[in-house]
């Protein structure tokens, strides 16, 4: 695995590694309409569970007609600012049971997501909302409260 990048004068950073641009923002040159790195572990943190999540549901047969994750996060005051936490919430429309998305969810954040398993060992308070029909199941779940039934 490999990722490059370089640096655009009074824009930031673009990567180069041969896949679409990805536009990092540079702190000195303050554009707006670039990826911050924090924002860009968020959207790792997301599209890594919910790549799991996704595929442990097919594999359960469960039909969604949508699917969203919206990851939110807040930086400490002091240095490092690293992030104080990371809210995942798994938004989906359809016939999605919710014992079966929890399950899910459980399985991705403690064993196979290895993006949010860093972040969280790495001192990133993590949890999750799970709202499905617009209804929330799960509210604000610490994932280190979570047990899987081999932990059990």
């Amino acid at each position: 695995m490999k990722v490059s990048f370089h640096y655009v004068p009074g824009e930031g950073f673009d990567s180069d590694d041969g896949k679409d641009t990805v536009r990092i923002y540079f702190s000195q040159d303050k554009k707006e309409m670039r990826h911050a790195p924090t924002e860009l572990l968020l959207l790792a943190v997301g599209s890594c569970t919910s790549d799991d999540v996704l595929s442990i549901l097919r594999k359960m047969r469960q039909e969604f007609s949508s699917y969203r994750c919206e990851v939110s996060g807040e930086k400490r005051e002091e240095h490092p600012r690293m992030l104080k936490y990371a809210h995942i919430r798994y938004i989906f429309e359809g016939s999605v049971d919710p014992e079966k998305a929890r399950k899910a969810i459980h399985l991705s954040l403690r064993k196979y997501c290895s993006v949010s398993i860093t972040v969280e060992r790495g001192g990133v308070k993590v949890i999750y909302s799970l709202i499905i029909n617009g209804e929330t199941v799960d509210d604000s779940v610490d994932v280190e409260e979570i047990k899987l039934e081999e932990e059990a």
